[in-house]
């Protein structure tokens, strides 16, 4: 039973360093859902697998920041205005 509470104890640890101290990053998470999200769509699924255009997605701070907006995916899947500013960023991003 003890061992047990060391091990529980020290993957607790860890896992509130990596919260607390920059290893997990929030905005990390949220951004990678909402990609998740958007791969369910084949307009988004074909640039994010042409590889011009996924280094442009994970790697543009205006492309990111655009989809760490609060509910841009809704927003894009429902708006084609966003959804065509969306790709103007990836195709335009240097």
């Amino acid at each position: 039973m003890r061992i047990v509470k060391i091990i529980l104890g020290t993957i607790g640890s860890v896992i509130l360093v990596l919260l607390f101290m920059g290893g997990l990053d929030l905005d990390d998470i949220r951004f990678q859902k909402n990609i998740r999200k958007l791969k369910k769509e084949g307009w988004f699924k074909e640039l994010s697998d042409n590889g011009m255009y996924y280094e442009r997605i994970f790697h543009n701070e205006a492309v990111r920041e655009y989809l760490l907006q609060e509910n841009i995916v809704v927003k894009i899947n429902n708006d084609e205005g966003k959804r065509n500013k969306l790709i103007s960023l990836i195709k335009s991003s240097s």
